[in-house]
């Protein structure tokens, strides 16, 4: 019998989950593209904590990875929250990069360094790149970072007559993931991110919450009364995390 869990990300096969099909397919849809062929998006992912972004991710991951044009790489951030150094930062991600794809990407310390990773010749095949827990990152890096990113797009979006694969950069797509709407991202003259994309995780409709325990009365065999549901959505407006936790009570 499954169980509820209000920790960590959701095990579809041990644990009762909303699907939440629909804004999983908008998210794949939105790193594959409209037009595959001319690219996809690159976009923030936000949600307070424990509302399941890790848990989308990996869905969304599962389905990119049956794409065989696509490398995917996923990276977790959080280890570089208390580094300071700019361009430590920044090696340090282009060697994970390069770890994940088989590639020695080392003494990488600049913006300039970083965005060349991503051109065709050093990369193989159109990159879809994850960074979870990308706001754990300075202020500074983190401008660094995607200042690189829209110049890509940019250049891109220069190539429409071209391709994905013929592009000058593969960089397809990125997901970048934290609890904030703009990530941090901050400048004066503007975003440095503007092409971006938001994709927001809401917490779940009264009907999901209702689905998770329907589907746990039918495995147990006890009764959940409607009253219990509705109380608890009207207290917890359907926080993923708090949900669950009531649930595992």
């Amino acid at each position: 019998m499954r169980r509820f869990s209000s920790y960590g990300p959701l095990n579809t096969k041990s644990h009762y989950y909303a699907p939440r099909k629909e804004l999983i397919t908008k998210a794949f849809f939105q790193l594959i593209g409209e037009n595959p062929e001319e690219g996809g998006h690159y976009i923030t992912v936000w949600a307070p904590r424990q509302t399941g972004k890790s848990w989308l991710m990996q869905q969304i991951l599962l389905k990119l990875q049956q794409e065989a044009r696509f490398d995917v790489v996923v990276l977790s951030l959080e280890s570089l929250k208390d580094e300071e150094n700019v361009n430590d930062i920044i090696n340090t991600i282009a060697e994970e990069i390069g770890d994940r794809l088989g590639k020695p990407f080392t003494g990488v310390h600049t913006q300039k360094q970083f965005q060349k990773l991503f051109k065709k010749g050093v990369l193989d095949k159109p990159l879809v790149l994850i960074l979870d827990e990308f706001d754990a990152l300075q202020k500074e890096a983190i401008n660094a970072i995607v200042s690189a990113f829209r110049d890509i797009y940019n250049e891109r979006l220069y190539e429409i007559d071209k391709p994905t694969e013929q592009k000058k950069y593969l960089l397809h797509s990125a997901a970048l993931i934290g609890i904030r709407s703009v990530l941090g991202i901050e400048n004066k003259k503007g975003s440095p991110f503007n092409v971006q994309r938001s994709l927001h995780i809401p917490n779940l409709t009264y009907d999901e919450v209702k689905g998770m325990f329907q589907w746990y009365e039918k495995e147990s065999g006890q009764t959940i009364e409607t009253e219990v549901i509705d109380r608890l959505f009207a207290e917890t407006r359907g926080q993923p995390g708090l949900t669950c936790w009531f649930g595992e009570l």
